[in-house]
């Protein structure tokens, strides 16, 4: 039986159910291509569709011991405007990333690529540059993997208020943030800081389709 036409299992785990559910449902539509099943039915093959937002809410050692039970069989299920959590599953050990925002045969085809070990539009040489280049970020200008999430938001075109309902935190607290983000860059301006994240290989608010908001 080809790749194409193996039926894969897929488990899908996130801390969200309306998450969960709404994969699930759409997973559910393609009988004759994937399986969603539990945990007490996974198996070696099972393709495991991990929602990054666990890592958010303190699930590392969940995590770590997940990758350990399915090796090469995690898939991280990306927030677009969270790349930091997508970066550290694949530091933990994560093989690759799709985006929550896929649609449905976009989802089931890029689970069946995963599954022969590969992925259209996404291969694990790119991913694996993703990651390194925000370990690199790290390295060269000492930004946290929080801090990172706020440049991130901030080039993707996000206001203030945005980025504290996405990272779940006080404006004060972003405010905070991007004071230390601005120092460490050593730059002065929101728009100085985009062009530094566009510089540096973050997805501008143009590149997301959104349109930036004033500095």
């Amino acid at each position: 039986m080809s790749a194409r036409n193996r039926v894969v299992s897929v488990m899908v785990l996130s801390e969200q159910p309306v998450i969960a559910a709404g994969v699930e449902h759409l997973l559910a539509r393609f009988p004759d291509r994937v399986v969603v099943v539990d945990a007490a039915d996974a198996d070696a093959d099972t393709v495991v569709v991990y929602d990054v937002f666990g890592l958010y809410v303190g699930e590392q050692d969940d995590f770590e011991r997940l990758v350990k039970e399915h090796p090469d069989r995690v898939l991280a299920l990306s927030r677009v405007l969270q790349p930091g959590l997508t970066a550290r599953a694949l530091d933990l050990g994560a093989v690759a990333s799709i985006s929550v925002g896929l649609h449905a045969e976009e989802l089931v085809a890029a689970i069946e690529a995963f599954a022969a070990g590969h992925l259209q539009d996404g291969s694990q040489a790119d991913l694996d540059n993703q990651a390194d280049r925000r370990r690199q970020l790290g390295r060269d200008v000492n930004l946290t993997p929080r801090e990172q999430d706020v440049l991130g938001l901030i080039v993707a075109g996000c206001s203030n208020e945005e980025l504290a309902a996405e990272l779940y935190l006080s404006i004060n607290t972003v405010k905070s943030l991007i004071r230390s983000v601005y120092r460490k860059l050593e730059v002065t301006s929101r728009a100085q800081a985009v062009a530094w994240g566009v510089d540096h290989g973050f997805p501008s608010a143009g590149e997301r389709g959104q349109d930036a908001p004033e500095a």
